[in-house]
């Protein structure tokens, strides 16, 4: 049995009962124009060696995070290095480097977790979807067992420069075809938004039923 989940390989998605196609996830995406703020941030981050996971996640993943917060005030909040351990037997456990709740103000983590981040140093971001795809499932677990039926969660792996993004639905998991990435901040901050927008389909942390 796997230890965590980072020991997740694409073969082993099967034994979770996930099925897992490549796909586009985003209609129209309306770019987004990042803030001064964002910008002097990254200007400033980029003089600082950025050769580890730890630095990169720091100076150019949680400042998206910051500006998207800071743009849509009281929709969600994220926690940074979360140990979740939701499921030891089917190794559901470990360390996840960040968690999206709809809970804005929630001083600990509580559902409904809607989407999580996974930050890599030089692994090629397809290759490591199966670890962001194992924490996803548990992050679905993790609502449900508060009795909170999500009917999607989203997830991301990225390398700070480069984001893939990916999508639990049902039993079914679609990997983005697309790529986004600092090259073209305001695209990237214009899917993040559309992630963000599909929040409203949640009230109080329970999904609509009308």
């Amino acid at each position: 049995m796997k230890k965590a989940y980072s020991y997740y390989k694409s073969e082993d998605l099967a034994f979770l009962g996930l099925s897992v196609i490549g796909g586009h996830l985003f209609g129209p995406i309306v770019p987004q124009n990042p803030s001064p703020w964002l910008l002097e941030t990254f200007a400033l981050n980029r003089e600082i060696p950025l050769n580890s996971e730890k630095a990169k996640s720091e100076l150019l993943i949680t400042p998206v995070l910051v500006e998207l917060r800071k743009q849509n005030p009281k929709k969600f909040t994220f926690f940074s290095g979360y140990q979740f351990d939701v499921d030891t037997s089917r190794g559901l456990k470990g360390f996840c480097d960040y968690l999206i709740s709809t809970r804005y103000n929630a001083a600990f983590l509580v559902n409904p977790i809607v989407a999580v981040v996974e930050a890599k140093q030089n692994q090629d971001l397809f290759d490591a979807s199966p670890q962001c795809i194992a924490e996803m499932y548990a992050a679905k677990l993790f609502n449900e067992q508060a009795g909170d039926l999500q009917p999607y969660i989203y997830g991301a792996v990225t390398n700070g420069y480069e984001w893939l993004f990916l999508k639990l639905e049902n039993d079914t998991v679609v990997i983005d075809k697309e790529r986004y990435g600092l090259k073209n901040l305001p695209e990237l901050l214009g899917v993040w938004q559309l992630i963000i927008d599909s929040f409203s389909d949640l009230v109080g942390g329970v999904p609509r039923t009308t």
